[in-house]
């Protein structure tokens, strides 16, 4: 978080570092102006001095004296949003950085529809499955339309009587209507008026976990877990994004029966996949260590 300070009218402002530090609106307000500037609608010192008056809530005043004193000062303030990127290669990259959810609840209409948990604590694997090829068609294609239904998948209305569900031993934490695949072209429809900065905004929430999954580590059962293992190609040692190789494995373990069929797959929660995942490449890289130990072995 920046801290500034003007002396003249002896006040002390705070302006984000980068979009972790976002409240709600702002995530909201700097999505969409990072959605024009990503589709050459604006130039980057537009993006920077409108970012400004956004993130500070700054309004034009009518006097021309005034108005060109402060936007003095907005040029000034605005090269502290350069901390919103990282320059590779000569092209500017947001820095994403953070899983936790900046639009917890969200109303395009008279409706309010509620998203994931924070480290998508609460998603499910049929969830996960969806959104990841949702996420992966619109790489390919850059259809806007997929990602009204990347946000349909995760936002939803709240459970019937959840007031009263929330007090039994058996709640799951979760006050979100189960997920529904078949009915998702349909929920999409609640947010064709939503507007980019929400609908962009959850895409880049999805991509930064994305980025966060691929060498993450996190306590389990008291126990640290290098993820970094599930996306290592069996060639060397640099990550791969999670892809449709999660098709499969919903189909390997629905064969198992560890978890039950498809359907019980797909209505576990993701994490628990996840850490049998781990499981199963844990033994399966202790496996190829030991045959390889034994092969080099002298007779």
């Amino acid at each position: 978080m920046h801290n500034i300070h003007i002396p003249e009218a002896n006040l002390n402002l705070y302006l984000p570092a980068d979009l972790s530090e976002c409240d709600q609106q702002q995530y909201i307000d700097m999505c969409e102006l990072i959605f024009r500037f990503h589709n050459q609608e604006i130039d980057y010192l537009e993006f920077r001095t409108h970012a400004v008056y956004k993130l500070l809530g700054l309004k034009a005043k009518e006097s021309e004296h005034d108005q060109e004193e402060k936007f003095a000062n907005v040029y000034v303030i605005s090269e502290l949003i350069d901390s919103f990127f990282e320059e590779v290669d000569g092209i500017k990259t947001i820095n994403q950085y953070y899983i936790h959810n900046p639009i917890p609840s969200f109303a395009p209409g008279l409706k309010k529809y509620y998203g994931p948990a924070d480290s998508f604590m609460d998603m499910t694997f049929g969830e996960y499955r969806d959104a990841l090829r949702i996420f992966h068609d619109f790489h390919a294609t850059g259809d806007m339309q997929l990602l009204v239904l990347l946000t349909a998948v995760f936002y939803r209305k709240k459970k019937a009587f959840h007031f009263i569900q929330k007090q039994l031993a058996s709640y799951d934490g979760n006050c979100r209507i189960p997920y529904n695949s078949a009915l998702l072209e349909r929920h999409a429809k609640n947010f064709k008026y939503a507007p980019i900065g929400f609908i962009y905004g959850f895409y880049l929430l999805f991509a930064s976990f994305q980025k966060y999954l691929v060498d993450a580590k996190l306590m389990w059962g008291g126990k640290e877990i290098d993820l970094s293992i599930l996306f290592q190609s069996d060639g060397g040692s640099e990550p791969e994004i999670p892809g449709i190789g999660m098709d499969s494995i919903a189909f390997t373990m629905a064969e198992s029966g560890a978890f039950g069929n498809i359907k019980e797959v797909d209505e576990t929660n993701f994490w628990q996949i996840l850490i049998k995942m781990y499981d199963s490449r844990r033994n399966d890289l202790e496996r190829q260590k030991n045959e390889t130990n034994a092969t080099n072995q002298p007779n």
